[in-house]
C-alpha cells in the first residue's frame, strides 16, 4: 500500500513518532528538514491557520509533495477547541492525509479526545505556579511564556525550571500556557499515534468491489431497542460502509448488541 520510503510534511519529529507503526509495514518515514510546517498556522497565534484542520493537512502534504518531487506523501494537522455538543469541554482534533497522486488515492485518519493538556496560568495566580506545573507533567510537558500586556509570545519550548525561573523574573507580567506543539505535548502525540492507527486501518481496508483502499463506515443507521421497554435508543443498529472509487455500499448490522442495557436507556434511566 504505502512505499518504502514516504514523506511526511512535518517539522515538529512526528516522523519518529509515527514510524515504528510504518516500519512494521516496511515503510520509513523521512522529513525535508528545509519545510516550514509553521507556514499553515501555529498554535501560539503568531500565523493564524486560515482552513480548518482537514483542508489545512491536505494542503499541507500537497504543498511538501511539490516541494520534494515525490509522488507519495503524508502529514498530520491538530485543533483544540470546544466539544461539538458539550461545549464547556476541551477537544484535540487530529487529522493525517496519505496521498498517492500516481494512483489518485486520498486516505484521512482521525482522532479525537477529551484527555487534553491545554492549560493557562496568568501571572496574578503565581501562587499556584507550582501546583499548574506538577499538574501538567512540567519538563515532559513545553510551555510558553506570553507577555501578559501584549499577547506576544517571548519563548516556545520550555522544559527546564531554571529556565522557567530566569524568564519569571525577567518578565513579571507573564502568561504561561502549555505548548500545543505535538514534540512538547505527550497527550497530543499519543492522538496523533492514534489518528494514524484509523489510517493504517482505513488503508488495509479494501472494497469487495473494486479492492481500492479506504472501504470505510460513512454512517450509522438505525436505532437499537431497550432489552426492557423497547423503546428506541441513541445506539445505532447498523453501519454503511461504502467505497469513494467504486460507490459500492454494503450495509453490516451489528452483531456484538440486539438492544441496550435499561441503564442506558434515556427512557428506563433518564
Amino acid at each position: 500500500m504505502f512505499p518504502s520510503r514516504l514523506l511526511i510534511s512535518s517539522k515538529h519529529h512526528k516522523d519518529k513518532l509515527l514510524e515504528p507503526l510504518f516500519l512494521r509495514l516496511g515503510t520509513q518515514l523521512f522529513v525535508d528538514p528545509t519545510f516550514d510546517s509553521d507556514l499553515y498556522g501555529t498554535f501560539c497565534g503568531e500565523i493564524p491557520r486560515k482552513e480548518g484542520p482537514k483542508t489545512t493537512v491536505k494542503e499541507k502534504c500537497l504543498a511538501g509533495m511539490k516541494k520534494q518531487g515525490v509522488l507519495q506523501g503524508l502529514a498530520s494537522e491538530g485543533s483544540f477547541g470546544p466539544h461539538p455538543s458539550i461545549p464547556f469541554l476541551k477537544m484535540n482534533e487530529e487529522w493525517l492525509v496519505y496521498i498517492d497522486l500516481e494512483r489518485n488515492i486520498e486516505i484521512y485518519g482521525q482522532s479525537n479526545s477529551l484527555d487534553v493538556c491545554h492549560e493557562q496560568l496568568h501571572h496574578k495566580d503565581a501562587d499556584r505556579l507550582s501546583h499548574f506545573l506538577s499538574q501538567i507533567d512540567f519538563g515532559a510537558q513545553g510551555v510558553q511564556l506570553k507577555d501578559a500586556n501584549t499577547n506576544k509570545v517571548i519563548q516556545k519550548g520550555i522544559q527546564t525550571q531554571a529556565v522557567l525561573n530566569e524568564l519569571l523574573q525577567r518578565y513579571p507580567d507573564w502568561i504561561l500556557e502549555t505548548d500545543l506543539r505535538a514534540h512538547l505535548n505527550p497527550k497530543r502525540r499519543a492522538q496523533i499515534v492514534a489518528a494514524a492507527q484509523n489510517l493504517i486501518a482505513r488503508s488495509q481496508s479494501l472494497c469487495p468491489q473494486c479492492k481500492a483502499p479506504d472501504f470505510w463506515i460513512t454512517e450509522y443507521l438505525g436505532k437499537l431497542p431497550c432489552c426492557q421497554c423497547q423503546q428506541v435508543s441513541n445506539t445505532y443498529q447498523s453501519l454503511k460502509y461504502s467505497c469513494v472509487h467504486c460507490a459500492f455500499e454494503r450495509i453490516e448490522t451489528r452483531q456484538d448488541l440486539h438492544c441496550i442495557d435499561p441503564e442506558f436507556c434515556p427512557f428506563c434511566n433518564p
